[in-house]
């Protein structure tokens, strides 16, 4: 993928905004909330030196998005989600098309709010054609949380759906997610169709192959195959792996992911 696709990732994860202050009239209040937004991003996110600049950038510029983008995001780092709210909202506001889809995925992510980004993801897909876009830390195609929103709301032919398109944009664009496979496995699992479930767990594999949680779920398809002594060098491999291959994302917990009381309860079942 291109190198810009990347610094987008690496900005909006850090909760930070590329700005052209370039785009603002000279000396405007614009032009001068942009450049001091540009200088909060010189301390540490959420300090208090960062977020006095990002304060007055907003109080300079009202309109200016990017700036009650920026300080929000301390909020949700520290599980503030009501200041989160009030000041993305603004953001979300004043520029629906950027914003929309980083808070679904907050709102999915951090407080596992499925209609409310659902509603958000819908939103956005009205106003993008194609690609949704990804989520803050580029690991999820958004269309894929989007799936995953209506699978945990119940609808999991709708999410199947959604995520074999997400897959395909992915596809299309020179890679397949992370994890895609995975989740859509584990929407066949709760239909019983262990047949497909573990066709895409088999190609989740080579995606990462040293990633605990697909041998875990391998290992729960051969149990549903009825082959328990294939099913425990699955979970005996994803128990190997776990310490040094799982996710550890500070954050947040992720659908479908598992943990090692997860592993070790399906190995004590087989012995």
């Amino acid at each position: 993928m291109r190198l810009e696709f990347f610094l987008v990732i690496l900005l909006s994860s850090l909760g930070l905004d590329a700005q052209n202050c370039n785009l603002y009239p000279e000396n405007s209040p614009c032009r001068k909330a942009c450049l001091i937004l540009e200088s909060a991003n010189k301390y540490p996110q959420g300090s208090k030196q960062s977020m006095e600049l990002c304060t007055k950038a907003t109080s300079l510029c009202p309109e200016l998005a990017s700036a009650w983008h920026s300080l929000s995001v301390p909020y949700l780092k520290r599980g503030d989600y009501y200041n989160w709210r009030k000041y993305l909202d603004k953001a979300v506001a004043l520029d629906p098309k950027t914003y929309l889809g980083y808070r679904g995925a907050c709102l999915f992510e951090f407080l596992h709010d499925y209609e409310s980004a659902l509603s958000d993801f819908k939103k956005l897909d009205l106003k993008k054609s194609g690609h949704l876009g990804f989520n803050p830390n580029g690991e999820y195609n958004l269309r894929i949380q989007k799936g995953l929103c209506y699978r945990e709301l119940g609808k999991v032919d709708q999410a199947i759906s959604e995520i074999k398109m997400g897959i395909d944009e992915g596809k299309a664009e020179g890679g397949v997610g992370t994890y895609d496979y995975l989740h859509l496995a584990v929407c066949y699992m709760s239909k019983n169709q262990v047949d497909s479930a573990t066709h895409y767990m088999e190609l989740q594999l080579p995606q990462y192959p040293n990633f605990p949680d697909t041998h875990y779920y391998l290992g729960l398809c051969a149990l549903g195959h009825g082959d328990k002594i294939k099913a425990k060098t699955y979970f005996e491999k994803a128990k190997m792996l776990y310490p040094q291959n799982h996710r550890k994302d500070p954050y947040v917990i992720m659908p479908d992911q598992i943990f090692l009381s997860d592993i070790e309860k399906q190995l004590r079942s087989l012995n």
